[in-house]
C-alpha cells in the first residue's frame, strides 16, 4: 500500500498544481478584462476630444451624457481591479469573487455600449 500511496500522492501535487495555475489564469484575466475596458472607454473619450477639436460634432448635452458612460465604465473596471485585489488581500479565492466580477464587467460594458450610442447619436444628428 505504501507503494499505491506514493504513486497518488504526485496526482494530488498536480491537480493542486493545476488547480492554482487556473486560479492564478483566472484571476489575471478578470483584471485584464477589467483594464481593456477602462482602456476602451478612454479611447473614447479621446475620440470625442479630438472630434470636438475637429469640429465634426458640437459639445451639447447628448455629448456630455456619452462621456458620463465612457467615464461611469472607468470606474467600474477600477472598482472591479479594486474588488479583485481586496478579495486577494482578504484570502478569498478569485472563484468566491467572480460572480460579482461578472456583474461589474457586465454593467461596465453596458455603460461603454450606451455611451457609444449616444456618441453615435450626436454625430448622425450633427451630419
Amino acid at each position: 500500500m505504501d507503494s499505491l500511496e506514493l504513486e497518488e500522492k504526485p496526482e494530488l501535487d498536480s491537480a493542486q498544481q493545476n488547480k492554482i495555475k487556473n486560479e492564478t489564469l483566472t484571476t489575471e484575466l478578470h483584471f485584464e478584462l477589467l483594464k481593456q475596458y477602462a482602456w476602451l472607454s478612454s479611447a473614447a473619450i479621446g475620440a470625442i476630444v479630438v472630434l470636438v477639436q475637429l469640429k465634426a460634432i458640437e459639445a451639447d448635452k447628448d455629448l456630455y451624457v456619452s462621456l458620463g458612460f465612457f467615464v461611469a465604465s472607468i470606474i467600474l473596471s477600477i472598482t472591479g481591479q479594486d474588488h479583485i485585489i481586496d478579495s486577494l488581500l482578504k484570502g478569498k479565492q478569485i472563484y468566491d469573487a467572480s460572480k460579482v466580477l461578472k456583474f461589474i464587467r457586465t454593467i461596465s460594458m453596458m455603460c461603454f455600449g450606451i455611451g457609444v450610442g449616444y456618441l453615435a447619436a450626436n454625430v448622425l444628428k450633427f451630419w
